[in-house]
């Protein structure tokens, strides 16, 4: 059953409805179980594209999450990455210093250890950050696209009930 099928029995089930007495007769009384059955087969007939757009909704809300700590992880990783290449080279240079020998060697190479540690480092976070970014912009697009086909459905969807609440009701509200 298509949705137009299931918005026909809704105003049929309306238009068929008993008036109220005076001086009520502009209202009447609907059958409240048929009317609760023909609401549920509206959402039922709901055209697949509204229901996968709610699914891409949550989809890209989880996607975004997960992209947000696979780059905080990666963050913490680079961090750790990075401190344990410092100890390393501290460690290093630690024991070049003890040697008088290579001293002016070994200052060289940890400072050059420790710089190269800094811009491994530097480089393994904004990777991370960037890639953070370039995601969570891609979900956001993804359903923007998707809420605004839905907006365009659900806005036609009620003008059609708007159209049928005028008509019932006779253009007075």
């Amino acid at each position: 059953m298509n949705i137009y099928t299931v918005l026909e029995s809704l105003q049929r089930e309306v238009t068929e409805s008993k008036p109220l007495p005076w001086p009520l007769q502009e209202k009447s009384v609907v059958d409240r179980e048929r009317l609760l059955k023909i609401l549920d087969k509206t959402r039922d007939s709901l055209p697949e594209e509204v229901k996968q757009a709610r699914w891409i909704s949550r989809e890209t809300e989880r996607i975004a999450a997960e992209s947000s700590t696979k780059a905080d992880r990666l963050v913490r990783e680079a961090q750790s990455k990075g401190r344990e290449i410092l100890r390393a080279a501290e460690g290093e240079l630690d024991r070049l210093l003890s040697k008088e020998e290579v001293y002016l060697r070994a200052k060289e190479e940890a400072t050059k250890v420790l710089d190269e540690a800094r811009l491994e480092a530097r480089r393994t976070r904004d990777e991370a950050d960037r890639y953070a970014r370039e995601t969570r912009q891609d979900a956001e697009r993804y359903a923007m696209k998707v809420l605004n086909g839905m907006e365009g459905e659900l806005s036609r969807i009620l003008a059609i009930i708007k159209k049928g609440q005028e008509s019932l009701t006779g253009g007075d509200e």
